[in-house]
């Protein structure tokens, strides 16, 4: 450092001290002063000592206040989720039970369905026998007729009034299961008095078939949850598909009844035989475990009995077939009622089944994050406050460090002032400081140092790393004592390089190449005396360089 850098930091040093401490004399009549003053009464002391008191309480209640306030919100954005979540999930419970009740009266809908099914499909058969008067055209048919419609009866009334709300919106009749009932038992009549053909019965039958197929549907559509909707739709189409087997059942029947189908009646069974594909296919496309059973179904289960309706419908295509053949169509009849009974029924269970167990998950689960989300309010309302307070007293104890560490921090400022100081000259500490960027300066004269020790990369390669720090530092240590007696600057040393300057950053008129020149006489005399610690026979050679011109300072 220059000799006016150094004198410059003691007189900064020296105007940074307090003044002059008071003689002796000055400071015993200071004391005599004190003593000499008026004592506090008893009444200002309790004042004081109250007022302090007030200021540590007051100061308490505040931080508590402010601990209150800063834990609250948190608490209460957890509770308000929590009940969110209590909310969301008790009411998709509610949807699964409702599901479930759905299925339930779905599957009460469908024994209706398909006891109806049955009822249309006999009372078909008796219908065309009756008409074309043929021998054995109503053998055991009556019978069997009067058995279906008396477990029609049975199913009817066994189902419940919650389960038939709604169903009314198909009309009068369908109000209550009476008025159903009426209506169904004028058609009976009207059977042995009026109805003379199929067709007329069928289409009775049908319409209240599809309004019983339509509630059910509308009663597992009510689901929001998008992964029902594959097997409800299957269950759809299989509703559709077995309301159609019932109608070919019927048909068919017909057929055998009277020996052969008419053009109108053919193409009828046709299209039937056709749609019942159609929505089997659509039915396995729906859900691909569907699929999978309802195909291993008809390759074991149903194989037999479906060999056997291929066979009889054969002779339906080929509308010609003997009417007097014994039990002919009471043949045909329990063929299709078996093939109903093994595939369609079947379906319908293994569907049902599939949406039950994917309801009772899907409960499990609501009800595993309903307990979670109690679970989540009961520890919110536990962990919170404990918490709270926990951060609170080490609040307190981390401010007391805080204040401690920031006056440690002021006098390490003070320490890093001065070595900024030693390192950069003054200007420049003061403007980086203040966030300020350095002003480039021009000089018109200054005197610049150079210098380097001949053979040091020869020396390095010889020696070791820690031998060459021990060098340099002695170098460095030697040329800063040098430096310390002239005004220079020492601008950087890198490696063996060390750089000086003169007349920058503080001028000093047209001493600069006088200063740097004695300097480097002063250096050279310096190192000729210097040994190399570690070979103590060997000298340094100093290579030194000077130049004088103008020059420009930047950051």
């Amino acid at each position: 450092m220059s000799g006016n850098a150094v004198a410059n930091l003691a007189s900064a040093a020296s105007s940074g001290k307090a003044s002059p401490a008071p003689s002796r004399k000055s400071r015993v009549s200071g004391v005599a002063s004190a003593n000499n003053s008026s004592r506090p009464s008893a009444a200002s002391l309790a004042k004081s000592w109250l007022g302090a008191e007030y200021s540590v309480t007051r100061d308490k209640l505040i931080s508590a206040v402010r601990l209150v306030a800063i834990s609250t919100p948190p608490i209460l954005i957890v509770l308000i989720l929590s009940a969110m979540i209590i909310i969301q999930v008790q009411s998709e419970l509610s949807s699964s039970y409702a599901i479930r009740r759905s299925l339930a009266a779905g599957k009460e809908m469908n024994r209706l369905v398909g006891a109806l099914q049955r009822e249309r499909g006999m009372t078909c058969v008796f219908l065309e026998g009756r008409r074309t008067s043929s021998i054995n055209g109503t053998d055991g048919v009556e019978e069997t007729m009067k058995q279906f419609r008396t477990e029609t009866d049975t199913i009817l009334f066994s189902i419940s009034s919650e389960i038939w709300e709604g169903i009314e919106r198909f009309g009068t009749e369908f109000v209550t299961q009476r008025s159903f009932h009426i209506s169904l038992t004028g058609h009976r009549r009207a059977v042995y008095e009026s109805i003379n053909d199929c067709f007329t019965s069928l289409e009775f039958y049908t319409e209240r078939i599809n309004a019983f197929i339509q509630q059910t549907e509308q009663l597992l559509y009510g689901s929001p949850d998008g992964q029902f909707w594959g097997k409800v739709e299957a269950y759809r189409m299989l509703l559709h598909a077995g309301d159609l087997i019932g109608i070919k059942r019927a048909t068919g029947g017909s057929f055998f009844a009277v020996g052969y189908f008419n053009w109108e009646m053919y193409r009828y069974y046709t299209e039937v035989a056709g749609a019942i594909d159609r929505y089997l296919i659509i039915t396995g496309g729906a859900s691909l475990d569907v699929s999978q059973f309802m195909a291993e179904l008809a390759t074991y289960k149903a194989r037999e009995v479906i060999d056997n309706l291929k066979i009889m419908e054969k002779e339906i295509f080929a509308n010609k077939t003997d009417p007097n053949a014994v039990d002919r169509k009471l043949q045909w009849f329990g063929n299709m009622t078996e093939y109903m009974s093994l595939m369609i029924v079947k379906m319908d269970d293994y569907i049902t089944e599939k949406l039950q167990n994917v309801l009772d998950e899907n409960i499990a689960a609501k009800n595993a994050r309903f307990i979670m989300a109690l679970l989540a309010v009961g520890v919110a309302l536990i962990v919170c406050p404990t918490v709270t307070i926990f951060f609170g007293v080490e609040s307190f104890r981390m401010n007391k460090k805080i204040r401690q560490k920031v006056s440690e921090l002021g006098h390490e400022k003070q320490k890093t002032d001065l070595l900024l100081c030693q390192m950069l000259p003054r200007s420049i500490v003061r403007e980086l400081k203040l966030g300020q960027p350095v002003v480039p300066r021009t000089y018109s004269s200054v005197t610049v140092f150079f210098s380097d020790i001949v053979g040091f990369t020869t020396l390095s390669s010889k020696s070791d790393p820690i031998q060459i720090v021990n060098l340099l530092n002695k170098l460095y240590s030697s040329m800063d004592t040098v430096l310390d007696r002239y005004s220079c600057y020492k601008v950087e040393t890198i490696g063996d390089a060390y750089m000086v300057v003169s007349g920058a950053p503080k001028t000093n008129n047209a001493d600069h190449s006088n200063e740097v020149c004695t300097m480097a006489l002063d250096t050279l005399r310096e190192i000729g005396d210097l040994r190399i610690p570690h070979c103590q026979t060997e000298t340094l050679l100093m290579r030194i360089g000077i130049h004088t011109g103008k020059a420009i300072t930047v950051s």
